[in-house]
């Protein structure tokens, strides 16, 4: 064999051993590429779910709202048209804010203590109580009962009976693990203890979930307000966080929560009609101080 065709030969076996070289360099290429692509694809398509998700489950602007329902300009959020239930004079020197759950155990010892106090508040003209129903425990532990007691004291709103319902909702209130309250009948038939309640146009707004957005919403603004970790209840008087006072008996935490609003109202207890709830016991006598808010939501 001539020296040409060794020369020949051997060019071709390197330039043969190059293209397979370079198919093989080619063909990783290309394996990585469809790595990186799926793997890009995936990403997207994920991040495309999730917000898909966060849209379909993030509350939306209430389309209806209660009768009668006010903007809360001191109760921690900047807009809330519409998103409080008011009791008493809305003139009044001292605004609450309340956000309450029908399920919490330590709303429903707020009420059990407190009542007989605050609404000597509100007949006395010195304190205007803005309600905004949320759903933490739903949150914590699962079920609707929140949302759905929520909307039905909504719907009692609408019939001019949003008190009176509420406290029976409370009156009647399970534990927490009980979801009695997930039940729109149960949720009627409590309604027939109150006068004038026992309506079609309640059942119809109870059964429908009329205003599942706007407690929704409600629940939204807590966790704004408690930044992320929101609780319940949780309270702002005149847009502050107010700590509920406590008191070795019901009178006495009764006396304190009297003599804290009447401070920030301005007014002197000995001459405040307010103050004659310092001797009211009618909470429970056993309430020796000031209930512990149920805890944080797990989930949102």
């Amino acid at each position: 064999m001539s020296k040409a065709n060794r020369l020949g030969k051997e060019f071709a076996r390197e330039r043969a051993a190059q293209l397979r070289l370079e198919q093989a360099r080619r063909a990783r290429r290309n394996r990585l590429w469809a790595i990186y692509g799926s793997v890009f694809g995936f990403i997207v398509v994920a991040v495309v779910i999730a917000l898909v998700v966060q849209a379909v489950n993030a509350p939306k602007t209430p389309t209806a709202v209660p009768a009668g329902a006010v903007a809360d300009t001191t109760g921690g959020v900047s807009a809330a048209d519409g998103m409080a239930i008011s009791l008493g004079d809305p003139s009044a020197k001292v605004k609450l804010t309340v956000y309450e759950d029908v399920r919490c155990s330590a709303c429903g010892q707020y009420e059990s203590t407190y009542t007989a106090a605050y609404q000597k508040l509100l007949q006395a003209g010195t304190l205007q109580m803005l309600i905004h129903p949320v759903t933490l425990i739903d949150a914590n532990n699962g079920g609707s009962g929140s949302l759905r007691g929520g909307n039905a004291l909504a719907c009692a709103q609408d019939e001019g009976k949003f008190q009176a319902y509420h406290d029976i909702l409370y009156k009647n209130q399970p534990a927490e693990s009980t979801d009695s309250f997930a039940s729109n009948s149960t949720l009627i038939t409590l309604a027939k203890q109150v006068d004038g309640l026992d309506t079609k146009t309640f059942e119809s707004c109870v059964n429908t979930g009329k205003y599942d957005d706007w407690v929704r919403k409600n629940f939204d603004d807590l966790t704004h307000v408690d930044n992320g970790k929101p609780s319940t209840p949780t309270f702002f008087a005149d847009g502050k966080t107010f700590a509920l006072p406590g008191g070795s008996t019901a009178a006495d935490a009764q006396a304190a929560f009297v003599a804290a609003i009447d401070k920030l109202a301005g007014v002197n207890p000995s001459a405040s009609p307010s103050a004659s709830a310092k001797a009211s016991g009618a909470a429970s006598p056993s309430a020796s101080a000031a209930p512990s808010p149920s805890p944080s939501a797990s989930a949102s």
